[in-house]
């Protein structure tokens, strides 16, 4: 019975995401709140409990820099965060309903490989925070666990150079390895298992804004900083 019951709420998860999609596309569609219909009914069906910790900017403008652990890092961050937009990698655009459902959330794409497409999302993102948009970036590139690799730079050079504030931010998860999505994680499995499994307890700590001043150092100090090596 538990594993009829998981398929059909991870059936539920894709049609009520296309449900939603559908719905904003409609003339004179209330985007804001179908975007909050659909996270509120993600984080329910997964039971997830969010704690949030520190206070997420309002300000216009901001970019918001932290680890990623899992795709549920999006709804859960968008919770916090109304209104904003994500950079994501391009095979993500490829995901059923998933990948519609970020493009029409003006999801910046990028291919990681491919030095003009870095470029031109760069500059996106830039002309995004000049013209008052929230953006969210994964400095890690790809979700992670144990962050062995260093984090690329561009974020830090783009809000440094823009001059815009930017809000770290670092989330948990208990139990982690069951939320992340990392190593050879088939999307559909993993989402089935995390239906069918127990009550997920999600934090997500902002920083107070800051400046950057030095994206080197600055990328450094920030990735041990959601790492929990710095406090």
């Amino acid at each position: 019975m538990k594993t009829v019951n998981s398929l059909h709420q991870t059936i539920g998860v894709f049609s009520e995401t296309y449900r939603h999609l559908r719905r904003a596309k409609l003339p004179n569609a209330d985007v804001p709140q179908i975007k909050s219909d659909w996270v509120q009914q993600i984080l329910e069906t997964l039971k997830v409990e969010v704690e949030i910790k520190g206070t997420p900017s309002a300000s216009n403008s901001v970019l918001f820099l932290g680890n990623h652990i899992s795709y549920l890092d999006i709804p859960l961050l968008m919770n916090c965060l109304p209104e904003i937009s994500f950079v994501a990698k391009q095979e993500i655009s490829a995901w059923p309903i998933f990948g519609d459902a970020a493009k029409h959330m003006q999801t910046v794409f990028v291919k990681r490989e491919n030095s003009n497409s870095r470029q031109s999302a760069r500059q996106a993102v830039q002309d995004a925070l000049t013209n008052g948009k929230r953006v969210v970036i994964f400095p890690s590139g790809t979700t992670c666990v144990d962050e062995k690799k260093s984090w690329r730079r561009g974020a830090f050079e783009i809000a440094h150079a823009a001059d815009v504030w930017v809000q770290p931010f670092r989330i948990t998860y208990t139990p982690l390895r069951a939320v992340a999505y990392i190593d050879r994680d088939f999307f559909p499995f993993h989402l089935y298992n995390l239906v069918g499994g127990k009550k997920i307890e999600a934090c997500v700590e902002f920083h107070t804004p800051v400046k950057m001043s030095d994206p080197a150092m600055d990328t450094l100090y920030w990735q041990y900083w959601s790492q929990g090596i710095i406090s």
